[in-house]
Parts: C-alpha cells; sequence; structure tokens
C-alpha cells in the first residue's frame, strides 16, 4: 500500500434495501439471460416490472425529491424518450418508432425506480447485486466455453467467439469487462476484508470472458474507463497498487487461455474443444483462489500499514516514470504521434476478411469492419433530416437503400451517431443530458471509496457504445443505468435541498406511472403473442401460430409484423391467396420493408410478382446478398 485509505461505508442491511437490491440483481440476470435484452417482450417485461415497483413505493415508501443531479440525468432520458415518441409524427416508419419507443420506456422506468429508492448509504447494495447478475451471466457464458460438451451452443453469427447468454460477443465482451472494472473497485474499497477477497477472485474468471469474445472494443473501452478513474480517483495511488498486483494473477489467466488452441481456434473438434476447456478450469479455480489470496494479504496490510508521504511521492514518480519510458517506446517502435494517428487510421478503414480460424489474429487486428462505411451512411442520414432526424428506427431502411457495400445490418453501430441521424440535435443534446450528468455527479463524489470502480465500468460503456449498438443490449444498457444511479446517489450531500414529496406529488406520480403502465402491457401482450407465434410456427404448429400471430395483431395494431408472421404460416400450409392478404395487410403498416415485399413476391405470380419484385429492388438495390444469409454484420 503506498497511501492512506478509507475503505467503502458499511452497508445498512434494512430489509427494504436487501429486498430492493435482490430484485434489481435478479432483474438484471433475468435480463442478461434473456438474449441480452434485445427483444421486445425483455423491455415490456421489465418496464412492467420497474413501473409496479415505482407506483409501490410512491404509494408505501417514504419517497424524496432525488438531487439536482438525478433529475436532470432522469430528464433528460425521459426527454429523450418523449422526443421519441413525439418523432412519430415524422418518422416514416412508426412501427420501427413505436418499438424504439417502447425500449425507451424500459430505460426510463428503471432509472426513475433506481434515482427514487436509491440513496447513498444503499449505493454498495445495488453495486453488488447488479455486479453478481454480471458475473453469473458472465460466469455461464464462460462455462459455456470450458465444458462445450454439455453446455456448448453453436451460434454461428459469433463466429466461434464467445456470446452466451447475450447472444453477441462484442456485448458479452464489454459486459464483463465492465463487471471487471467494477471488482476492481470492490477488490480496492470494498466494506470488509471478505469481500475484498471475494472481488479479487472473480477477476481471473472475468477477464478469461472476455478474452473469449475476442473482442478488440472491449479492451479498450475498459482500458478508457480505468484511466479517466484513476485521473479522477483522489487516492489513485492506492488503486493503482491494488490493480498493479491484482494484475499479473489475471494476465496469467488470459495468457494461459491463449495458448488453449482447443479453446482459440473455430477449426478445433469438440474433443480438443472439450480436453483444453477442462484443463483450463483448474487453471482458473487456481488463479481465482490465488488472487483472491492477494486481495485478502492487500486489505489485511492496509488495516497494519500506512506508509508514509515520502514513500507515496517515490512510488507516483516511479509510476510516471514507467508511464514516460512506455509512450517513448512506443513511439520508437511505431512512430510518432502524427504517424500512428495515421497508421491507425489506415488500419482501421481497411476491411479485413472474415475471422481467422486462429480467433487470437482477431485481437491484434486493427481494422474498424465496415464501420467507417457505416458511421459515413449514418452522417449522410442525419445531412438529410438535419433538423428532426429522419425518425427512430429508421436507420435500417436508410442503410438498405443507399448501402455502398453487401453488408446486412439493422443499427449505425454507434449510439451518438444513430440518435443524432434518426432523432436530430434535439436528440443527441438529449442523450448527453441524460449520460453526461452521471460522469459530473462522479466528479462531485470522487472522493467516495466505491465511485473509481463504478466510474470506470461506466465510461467503459459510454465509450463502447460509441463503436457497436450497446444501447440496443437492454443487460448492458441497464447495468450502464444501475451505474450511473449509483454515482448519482453517492454525489448526495446533507446540504443538497431534500423534502418528501407531498400527497399532491405522489399523486401526480403515481397517476404518471399508472399511465405508463399502458403501453407496457401492451407491448408484453403484442410481444409475447409474437413470440409464441414464431416458436409455434418453427415446430411446425400452424394452428397455434396463426391464431397468436392474430392474437398479436389485436394488441399491435400498428406493427406488420404479426401479419408477416401469420402470412408466412399461411404460406406454410399452402394457403397463398390468404398468406397474399396477409402480406399486403403488412405492407400497409410499413411499405418500406422490403423483407414484406419480397415474401408477397413468392405466394404471387405474374404482374404482382414482379411488382412487388420492383418494390424490393427499390427498397434495397443489394437485396440478393441478404437473401443469401450471409453473415454480414460488423463485430
Amino acid at each position: 500500500m503506498v497511501e492512506t485509505t478509507a475503505a467503502a461505508p458499511r452497508m445498512r442491511w434494512g430489509v427494504g434495501r436487501i429486498g430492493f437490491g435482490v430484485g434489481a440483481g435478479l432483474g438484471l440476470a433475468l435480463v442478461a439471460f434473456a438474449s441480452g435484452g434485445y427483444f421486445p417482450t425483455a423491455w415490456a417485461w421489465g418496464a412492467l416490472v420497474a413501473l409496479t415497483v415505482v407506483a409501490a413505493f410512491l404509494v408505501l415508501g417514504d419517497a424524496v425529491r432525488p438531487s439536482s443531479l438525478a433529475l436532470t440525468s432522469l430528464g433528460g432520458l425521459t426527454g429523450l424518450a418523449a422526443w421519441t415518441w413525439v418523432a412519430l409524427i415524422w418518422s416514416d416508419v412508426a412501427s420501427a418508432t413505436v418499438l424504439e419507443g417502447l425500449r425507451m420506456l424500459l430505460y426510463v422506468s428503471v432509472l426513475a425506480a433506481l434515482v427514487l429508492i436509491v440513496r447513498r448509504a444503499g449505493v454498495p447494495v445495488v453495486l453488488w447485486a447488479s455486479f453478481v447478475a454480471v458475473f453469473l451471466a458472465s460466469g455461464y457464458g464462460l462455462l459455456t466455453r470450458l465444458f462445450p460438451e454439455r453446455l456448448g451452443v453453436f451460434d454461428p453469427i459469433a463466429g466461434g467467439r464467445l456470446a452466451e447468454p447475450l447472444t453477441y460477443c462484442n456485448a458479452l465482451g464489454v459486459f464483463a469487462a465492465m463487471g471487471m472494472l467494477l471488482g476492481l473497485g470492490f477488490a480496492a474499497r470494498a466494506h470488509n476484508v471478505v469481500a475484498r477477497a471475494v472481488a479479487g477472485a472473480t477477476l481471473p474468471l472475468l477477464n478469461a470472458t472476455v478474452y473469449f469474445t475476442f473482442s478488440r472494443g472491449a479492451w479498450i473501452a475498459a482500458a478508457i474507463g480505468l484511466a479517466l478513474a484513476v485521473m479522477v480517483d483522489p487516492r489513485r495511488l492506492q488503486f493503482v497498487l491494488t490493480a498493479l498486483l491484482l494484475a499479473p494473477v489475471s494476465a496469467v489467466a488470459v495468457y494461459l487461455a491463449s495458448r488453449e488452441s482447443g479453446l482459440s481456434r473455430t477449426d478445433a473438434p469438440l474433443s480438443a474443444a472439450s480436453h483444453d476447456g477442462h484443463r483450463f478450469a483448474v487453471y482458473l479455480l487456481v488463479l481465482a483462489a490465488a488472487s483472491g489470496l492477494v486481495a485478502l494479504c492487500l486489505a489485511l496490510a492496509e488495516q497494519r500499514v500506512v506508509p508514509p508521504r515520502p514513500a507515496r511521492l517515490v512510488f507516483g514518480g516511479v509510476l510516471m516514470l514507467a508511464a514516460v519510458a512506455c509512450l517513448l517506446a512506443t513511439f520508437v517502435r511505431f512512430g510518432g504521434p502524427v504517424t500512428i494517428a495515421h497508421k491507425g487510421y489506415d488500419a482501421f478503414t481497411t476491411t479485413s476478411g472474415p475471422d481467422p480460424v486462429n480467433l487470437n489474429e482477431h485481437l491484434i487486428s486493427f481494422s474498424g469492419t465496415h464501420r467507417p462505411q457505416i458511421w459515413h451512411e449514418a452522417w449522410r442520414d442525419y445531412r438529410a433530416h438535419p433538423v428532426l432526424g429522419s425518425g427512430p428506427g429508421t436507420f435500417e431502411q436508410y442503410w438498405n437503400k443507399h448501402r455502398p457495400i453487401k453488408l446486412k445490418l439493422r443499427d449505425a453501430h454507434s449510439l451518438y451517431l444513430e440518435v443524432l441521424a434518426e432523432l436530430g440535435p434535439v436528440g443527441l443534446l438529449l442523450l448527453v443530458v441524460a449520460l453526461g450528468t452521471p460522469l459530473a455527479a462522479a466528479f462531485r463524489a470522487r472522493r467516495h471509496p466505491l465511485v473509481p470502480g463504478v466510474l470506470a465500468a461506466y465510461v467503459a460503456y459510454l465509450a463502447h457504445a460509441g463503436i457497436d449498438w450497446d444501447w440496443e443490449m437492454g443487460a448492458l444498457t441497464l447495468f450502464a443505468l444501475a451505474c450511473a444511479a449509483a454515482l448519482l446517489a453517492a454525489a448526495e450531500r446533507g446540504g443538497d435541498a431534500r423534502w418528501s414529496l407531498s400527497p399532491g406529488m405522489r399523486i401526480g406520480s403515481l397517476s404518471v406511472v399508472l399511465l405508463l403502465l399502458v403501453p407496457a402491457v401492451v407491448g408484453l401482450a403484442g410481444a409475447s403473442a409474437l413470440e409464441a407465434s414464431d416458436g409455434a410456427l418453427a415446430k411446425g404448429r400452424y394452428g397455434e401460430a396463426a391464431s397468436q400471430a392474430r392474437k398479436a395483431a389485436r394488441w399491435w395494431r400498428w406493427s406488420p409484423e404479426p401479419w408477416k408472421q401469420l402470412g408466412e404460416t399461411q404460406a406454410e400450409q399452402g394457403d397463398f391467396a390468404a398468406a397474399q392478404r396477409s402480406f399486403r395487410k403488412a405492407i400497409a403498416k410499413d411499405r418500406r420493408d422490403w423483407t414484406v415485399w419480397y415474401d408477397l413476391s413468392t405466394v404471387t405470380s405474374g404482374r404482382a410478382s414482379a411488382r412487388a419484385l420492383r418494390e424490393v429492388s427499390r427498397l434495397n438495390p443489394r437485396y440478393g446478398s441478404d437473401l443469401e444469409g450471409a453473415n454480414n454484420v460488423p463485430r
């Protein structure tokens, strides 16, 4: 240890606080295991539960006015949600905009529950609950790699990279990386030595999970988050020392993982993967115990040793010299800053081929995997709609029509560019207020022992969201919102103007919550029916599939998806006349969905079929590459 530090304040184990923490952790875990919360059913369930919690707390709890910073962040997110719904006025694809509105309802509901209930004393409870949820999801994903003969999951989109349970490798990578940073924060500042040891023991496993996703962005985002946390932390030397002492064990875990060819090659047979996985599992258990022991010894040493100021100054000087030496070595090896920038840009804009057989090679590539082209089209989308944006959820249609390359995707792979393109400058400003206010809170609360780890995890999300579609992965965004709420609560001060909500404010707030329950219920009913119809169709139960599709159509009157699902069911049964009627009803809901026009062409003939195919070509000139089923999603 190199400087005096205070551990995190002890958690106050009230029944209500424990119950909320368990509920929050369980909710995050369930969303993570529900394909990462990517589909509408998870959004609707989550919003329904969060709104119910808010309503119950308004009726039964000691509700107080949140801090100004918390209200600012919640106000920004609420404004973004409201702007999303208002965009129905000018959006060309109302069905996609409604879905984005339902997703926003989840995020607003969860953040509202967090800022209303979580106070400064409850910050450790919420963070530990979230950390456990992340560890369980990441741990399950790791087990699918180590025991493929029992838990292995075939996922052609992942290309051999670890993706379960979130189903997207980059999302799982940054999810585990955020958990790793939060775990490091606990290992450095948890409230007792046992907690610090437990947190330290998780680090090799989380690092191994990040590694097996082979996500370059996750490592870069984690480095950015860690660097900013160290800069903000007034006791940065203690935090850095903890990281340096724990890093070697995790580094060994990553090194050993890279040496297991059965786990890092796409051509490895199941027998080799199983053999190497079992062996590496033993290594991980030993390394987890070693990492926990290091964290325990460090915690015990801090209780007995208070280093003098000269020692802290010497340690800080050594760190600065090491940083300068690394920087100079980088310049010697790769050239000056300008040269490095040029090389980095050239490498990023150079499109690489598919993932190599040896996935270790993917980690040392700096190719942006078509992201420059995607971002350029998102910028063009904004330039075409510079005031209001093209409408939430419409980038997919714009890309299909204007894409310069054969690449199938739905999102712009950058939260900030996509919001700018779809919601214009107003939407981007509201997003910056919502996500930027917790950063201001972190600076205000920088002396709180847990803030460095939380800030590192939160910044990792913000950085990674700029290069991928993290916003659409509910589990990732909910974890980030939990970190944001913790930062906002940690920034609370005794001098803040706080008061209990008056009866009138309670009734007004409760009325708003009850009103918001309506779209949550409608969204859940339609999404559940559509999901049930899809499952029944996959199993050949056509009657059930058609019935559930009609039920979804009654609940989701704005959406083409139920009619498309019904048309596909009728086509499978050979009832082409009925399928034509269903597909035409779907087209009436959304004339820009090229897939429905193509489906219509398959159940018609002559001029009708030719007209449908002409519309397909107009909406998606490169549709032939999509029909080939190639995996073109940037990773």
